[in-house]
Parts: C-alpha cells; sequence; structure tokens
C-alpha cells in the first residue's frame, strides 16, 4: 500500500516570517497584494562584492533577480544560468537567475524560500565569480542560457 504524505504550501505570511528570522530585508520588502517581494544584499564570500537580490514570489515559482549590478559586460553577453534581462538603460541592468531546474521539481511550494532560494542564490553567486575568473561554469546544472 503506498502512503502518501502531504505536505502543505507555505503562504506567503509563512514565507515571509521565516525570510524575516533568517535575514535583514531592505526597505519594500514585503507582501504586496497576492505576491512576495523579498530584497536584501548579499556576499556570496568575504571577498565578494556585496549584491542586491530580489525575490518574487506569488505561490508559482521564485524568481530571482540580481538588480543594477552591472553584471554583465556587454549587451549581448551570454551568462550561464540565466533567464531573461532587461535594460532599464546601459547603466541599470536586472538579470533573473536561473536557480535549479523546474522540470526536475527541485523547489516545491511547501519549502521555505528562506532555507532553499536565497542560499541557492548566494551559491550562484559563487560561481559566477568563479565563472568570471576562469571563464568555466564550475556550478554544474543544466544551462539554460538566455
Amino acid at each position: 500500500m503506498d502512503i502518501k504524505i502531504f505536505k502543505k504550501k507555505k503562504n506567503l505570511a509563512e514565507q515571509l516570517n521565516r525570510l524575516n528570522k533568517k535575514y535583514i530585508p531592505l526597505p519594500n520588502s514585503g507582501i504586496y497584494g497576492n505576491e512576495l517581494i523579498w530584497k536584501q544584499l548579499v556576499k556570496p564570500t568575504e571577498e565578494s562584492k556585496e549584491y542586491c537580490i530580489e525575490v518574487k514570489y506569488n505561490y508559482s515559482i521564485p524568481k530571482v533577480y540580481i538588480n543594477n549590478q552591472g553584471i554583465m559586460k556587454e549587451k549581448d553577453e551570454k551568462i550561464p544560468h540565466t533567464y531573461e534581462r532587461n535594460y532599464i538603460d546601459k547603466n541599470k541592468q536586472i538579470v533573473r537567475l536561473c536557480l535549479y531546474y523546474p522540470k526536475y521539481g527541485e523547489w516545491k511550494n511547501y519549502m521555505y524560500i528562506a532555507d532553499t532560494i536565497i542560499p541557492w542564490t548566494i551559491e550562484w553567486l559563487y560561481y559566477y565569480e568563479m565563472w568570471r575568473i576562469t571563464g568555466e561554469w564550475l556550478g554544474g546544472g543544466i544551462h539554460n542560457e538566455s
């Protein structure tokens, strides 16, 4: 007999509460309508620069962006493990990160963003910095480059 274990989807308030307990938010982090927006500063290593990340979650999949960090050198540059990127102007860029392969179900809505998405983002930034130095993506995974 197969027994299925039901894991309850975390609501936006639960997600926000866990994020507030583990991390320090930037202004304008919170729940807006049916969407959680979380902004914070992170550093993958002590020697790294500080990055401003933004997570948007509306019960589908969390989307993670790096805002205005100048991580792209050219408009047509391909960065591993990213989705779309938008240019506000030549100095302001928004890049959406690919942290996991959705078809593999590595993230589920019963998981906490604070325990998965934020650490995965910090790890992505570490491998991004290594890629800048070596020219090789050392973080593994399936490349879904934009």
